[in-house]
């Protein structure tokens, strides 16, 4: 019995990459102006973007439907497969909470394992990878499971922002520290928590001390680099990303280097000119 990786669009995994992996990717939903879009099916980065400074409102992002995902579930376990689905962090969407109770709903909830991502974007979807070829080698869920969330809790989400206003304005850092940011003009950089949640993590003056900030703590933290694929995403900025990418080959030596754009769920909240950089960090 095979198992198949299931994940929501919010880990940003390009669709070419998803299907050569036989990952399944479950559309999230994004509300513009009272239009409700399922990312990836009806909306893309391209065209989200290119429309960002015209929305008359922040768009406004929801899990993906139930019954979309119960569907989506059964039809995997009707071809003889076992689920690993990992959703976006439950510190940042019910995404999580609701994927438990499908899979209660499901005909064989015992073949359906549902993980908490505790991260976000293609963070989170390179994590998806690796556990897809993790998978391919265990011999039982349990023997895997173990891995998957060792890999799990080494994973590490540090990103910059031009504003921190989006993230304000959706609730996902307080007030008080888009205050601070907007009244100092810097450029904020923050991570994602061990439980899921995002918080400040240094502030800088400019875009460029932004990026060396980054590569810094990346230094600082990353394990066996040469051994690891790291990913970048970035929020319509491909050109700064691509200089970013050869600025980090120019300091340290990693396996490889896998770049994807910031989909329209994650862009709604980070708002355009995001740069995200995930990397296995040394176990605790």
């Amino acid at each position: 019995m095979a198992f198949v990786v299931v994940v929501d669009s919010s880990a940003d995994i390009l669709p070419e990459v998803a299907q050569e992996e036989g990952i399944v990717v479950i559309p999230m939903a994004v509300n513009i102006d009272g239009q409700t879009f399922l990312e990836g099916v009806d909306i893309f980065s391209e065209n989200f973007y290119s429309r960002f400074g015209t929305f008359q409102e922040l768009p406004k992002t929801s899990q993906p439907n139930p019954g979309i995902l119960k569907e989506k579930y059964e039809e995997i376990l009707t071809n003889g497969h076992e689920i690993v689905a990992i959703h976006l962090s439950s510190g940042l969407s019910s995404t999580y909470a609701t994927a438990l109770m499908v899979r209660d709903m499901c005909s064989a909830p015992e073949k359906i394992h549902i993980i908490d991502s505790l991260g976000a974007s293609f963070g989170y979807g390179l994590l998806a990878i690796q556990v897809n070829h993790l998978l391919k080698a265990a011999s039982s869920w349990e023997e895997a499971e173990v891995r998957i969330l060792q890999l799990r809790n080494q994973m590490r989400y540090i990103f910059t922002l031009d504003t921190l206003e989006y993230l304000v304005k959706g609730g996902r850092v307080s007030k008080t520290t888009g205050f601070i940011g907007g009244l100092l003009d810097v450029k904020p950089v923050l991570h994602i928590t061990p439980d899921g949640h995002i918080e400040p993590f240094a502030k800088v003056r400019s875009r460029k001390a932004a990026f060396r900030k980054l590569l810094e703590i990346m230094l600082q933290e990353i394990d066996q680099p040469e051994e690891q694929i790291i990913g970048i995403s970035h929020a319509n900025c491909l050109e700064d990303t691509q200089a970013f990418a050869e600025e980090i080959r120019k300091h340290i030596t990693v396996k490889g280097i896998m770049i994807s754009e910031i989909g329209c769920v994650v862009g709604s909240h980070t708002g355009p000119g995001t740069v995200a950089l995930f990397y296995k960090r040394a176990r605790k």
